[in-house]
């Protein structure tokens, strides 16, 4: 309704001086009066339709019409009258009061001044009533223009807000989802990728070695059960909107021995320098650096010969943690499993995430990650 104020009231303010105009007129011929004496609302009437079009020259023949009150006898109530609601009017539509109220209320106070023939209040003060009202009308026009504007910049800036707010909204959605493509990439597809060695172990050895079929096939089950219960993990972060450092069951770096022994039974031939890493590393950097470890054998296993080297260490001074995996280059058809393109960049995107670098380099035969990351953790 504010906002629509100022169209409400310009509609308004026509009206009434079309109609006031239409008094002075009915007025003028039932009084029999001279032909001048219709100049001044037609002349003011010319200037409300100008200044849709002209605002200052519509101000100026607006002005002139009290001034040809003078030239017929006839009572100009209505033409002073009718310049009151022009006044508020043209500074409705955007002339600045300053400029309206003086030019028309100096006209008024002359043309009224002049037709009663004194400027004394203390014996009429006609002309002080309406120079004096014309100004009132100006700066209410000019005040109800500005809140009129002062409306409409609240309601963009709200508009603004609101979409800066859902655009941020909808970034937040696709860093999420590519987080937790990142973590099924990481947790789930290390899973499946023990399950396939494990399965490939028992086709190797189905015809020979009972036992062997048999250590393989619980081994793919207890991978089986891994997936899920990350699975399970990764769902209950969405649906309770906690952390993943929250979980109790979520992997650091003290569980990184277990994992490379779990990729030893699959079949891979590691060797492994884990240094003791001691304590005061963060949580998310000791998750890091799990995915790192686990991600880079992952890595090892689909695109390497099954052989590979891994040192994880303190550096020096014990700030940072420093991983190093190595696996010489193999068959792409090594492994049945699809590469989905994102294990290189899931594991640089977790270790800038704490504060950390990635670096990666490949000389044939050879495959090299390093990683670094402050155990204190940044960013």
């Amino acid at each position: 309704m504010w906002l629509l104020m100022p169209r409400i009231l310009e509609v308004a303010l026509v009206s009434i001086v079309l109609l006031a105009s239409l008094v002075v007129f009915y007025t003028v011929a039932s009084s029999g009066s001279a032909w001048q004496a219709y100049l001044p609302p037609s002349v003011l009437l010319l200037g409300v339709l100008l200044s849709y079009r002209f605002p200052w020259a519509g101000l100026v023949v607006i002005a002139i019409a009290p001034v040809l009150t003078l030239l017929s006898d006839t009572a100009a109530v209505g033409t002073w009258s009718m310049v009151c609601f022009a006044a508020f009017l043209l500074t409705l539509r955007g002339l600045t009061p300053i400029a309206v109220a003086p030019v028309l209320a100096i006209s008024v106070f002359v043309s009224s001044a002049l037709s009663i023939g004194t400027i004394d209040i203390s014996v009429d003060a006609t002309s002080s009533i309406f120079a004096f009202s014309v100004i009132v009308a100006a700066v209410f026009g000019g005040a109800t223009r500005g809140n009129g504007q002062y409306r409409q910049e609240v309601q963009l800036r709200i508009r603004e807000e609101q979409t800066a707010r859902r655009a941020a909204v909808d970034r937040g959605i696709a860093q999420e989802r590519l987080r937790i493509a990142r973590d099924l990439h990481d947790s789930v597809g290390h899973q499946v990728a023990m399950i396939n060695m494990h399965l490939g172990a028992a086709e190797v050895s189905l015809q020979s070695d009972e036992d062997s079929v048999r250590k393989s096939l619980q081994a793919a089950r207890g991978s089986v059960r891994e997936v899920l219960k990350e699975t399970q993990q990764i769902i209950a972060i969405l649906n309770t909107g906690r952390d993943e450092n929250e979980l109790e069951a979520t992997p650091g770096h003290e569980l990184i021995t277990n994992l490379i022994e779990s990729y030893r039974t699959g079949g891979m031939h590691i060797d492994a320098t884990i240094n003791d890493l001691g304590g005061g590393i963060a949580p998310q950097v000791s998750i890091a650096a799990y995915r790192i470890v686990q991600e880079g054998l992952t890595n090892a296993h689909r695109y390497g010969d099954g052989v590979a080297s891994i040192s994880v260490e303190r550096g020096t001074g014990g700030e940072e943690l420093r991983i190093e995996i190595v696996n010489r280059h193999g068959s792409r058809k090594h492994s049945s499993e699809p590469g989905g393109g994102n294990g290189l960049v899931g594991m640089r995107e977790r270790a800038e995430s704490v504060g950390g670098s990635l670096e990666i380099q490949s000389e044939f035969p050879l495959f090299w990650v390093v990683a670094t990351l402050p155990v204190a953790g940044g960013k």
